[in-house]
């Protein structure tokens, strides 16, 4: 037994041990900062299941280390909700004919079409960086990656993109 203030759990944790001391503080950051607080609560003790070898007593209580596990489940789950921006600019320029606007609305819907095809991961990193403008350190510090990470994930992204557009010609 490891002693931890009042609390004693047994080393090495259990997760039920651990949700029955700290569940209901876990739970209530599920419900603070996620929309769906019981599928929020879900991931964070599947996240926790899959951590528990790697706990280090150590290091910090289980208290803090699991609402740090929880944190980070609960910033991936903001992430992934974040969602794609329609493409903007489909204003037609005064010397533009109509066969022109139409034309380019097409290709932009293509483009919109092709984008949802995308893994999400790839569809954030493509759109943020050829779309908004954002360099990729930017976009490694925001998506919690290195940046060879967000390379690749463009250079994914954008062989797709080029297959899924040329197969609608």
């Amino acid at each position: 037994m490891v002693s931890y203030g009042s609390t004693m759990i047994s080393s090495p944790i259990h997760l039920d041990e651990l949700l029955a001391l700290h569940g209901d503080r876990l739970y209530g950051l599920c419900a603070r900062l996620d929309p769906d607080p019981g599928d929020a609560y879900g991931a964070v003790c599947e996240r926790l299941l899959h951590a528990l070898p790697r706990f280090d007593p150590a290091r910090g209580s289980p208290r803090a280390w699991a609402m740090t596990v929880a944190h980070r489940v609960l910033v991936d789950r903001h992430r992934r909700r974040r969602p794609v921006q329609p493409l903007s600019g489909t204003e037609r320029a005064p010397e533009q004919d109509a066969a022109q606007h139409v034309a380019l609305r097409r290709r932009r819907d293509r483009l919109e079409a092709a984008l949802q095809v995308l893994d999400e991961a790839q569809r954030r990193v493509v759109v943020l960086h050829h779309l908004d403008g954002v360099p990729l350190a930017r976009i490694a510090e925001v998506e919690g990656v290195a940046v060879g990470t967000v390379k690749s994930r463009l250079h994914r992204g954008r062989a797709h993109l080029a297959v899924l557009l040329q197969e609608d010609r």
